[in-house]
């Protein structure tokens, strides 16, 4: 029996409502979103998948601009009976919009500001990302990338303890070094280090999901048998045991 529910998340596409993202950040460099499909071909794909996650290149003010694209799709929602995540960005005020349209929201959470102002030259407290997210009356799941800051610890026991006192569950997602990013050159941070963040989400947290970014090979092997016991979600588990499809925000409380 396995220790923890594997889930394969290729059942959920990924969209962009951007054709780029304008701000380059250190750890992505715009790489992620590049790969994703652009909203308006959503309907070509209707019929495979059934949950999207919306997402796309952010402005410069932590903002992600879906608003001329709510009622395409929403319309488009209706018509195939589809299921959106909606990853938010860093938005100043709550986007109220999103409540008609989004199944759950996903969005990340840093617990120092200067680690995210590094990262994307965005000014926010972690006070004002809460406050963003709280008042939607949607499924909220926050997700932290454990060592985005080259590989190093920072922000992460701060963020998880404040994120303990809103919600019963966290996405760690983990570091990757990029290519063609400014922190291509960064480790991927240490496994013990990384392991000893989980074991502090399991104290706090009624669900931890290792969540489907974290490097492969080797490191991917090694870091899913530690964490056994410790999850009880694995996205992209190595040994193809899937339990689940789709977005790992969709299971979790």
């Amino acid at each position: 029996m396995s220790c923890y529910v594997g889930i394969d998340p290729s059942a959920t596409l990924p969209i962009s409502v951007t054709k780029g993202c304008p701000l380059n950040c250190a750890h992505c460099g715009g790489h992620y979103v590049k790969h994703m499909v652009h909203v308006s071909e959503i309907e070509k794909y209707a019929e495979k998948y059934k949950s999207f996650l919306v997402s796309g290149g952010m402005l410069p003010n932590g903002e992600i601009p879906f608003g001329e694209y709510l009622e395409f799709l929403k319309t488009m929602k209706e018509k195939y009976d589809l299921t959106y995540n909606f990853h938010i960005g860093f938005p100043k005020d709550p986007p109220f919009e999103l409540e008609n349209v989004a199944d759950l929201i996903s969005f990340d959470f840093y617990g120092d500001e200067n680690v995210l102002k590094q990262i994307y030259g965005i000014e926010r407290t972690p006070e004002q990302i809460l406050q963003s997210v709280l008042p939607l009356k949607v499924k909220k799941v926050p997700h932290i990338t454990i060592g985005v800051l080259c590989g190093k610890m920072s922000h992460e026991y701060t963020a998880l303890e404040m994120l303990s006192k809103y919600f019963k569950s966290i996405v760690l997602n983990i570091f990757i070094p990029t290519p063609n990013t400014a922190f291509q050159n960064c480790p991927a941070p240490d496994i013990d280090d990384v392991v000893k963040v989980f074991d502090k989400a399991r104290e706090i947290f009624e669900n931890v999901v290792l969540g489907c970014m974290h490097p492969k090979g080797e490191y991917r092997k090694e870091l899913q048998k530690r964490l056994c016991g410790k999850v009880d979600f694995v996205v992209k588990p190595v040994n193809k045991s899937y339990d689940k499809t789709g977005c790992c925000s969709f299971y979790v409380k």
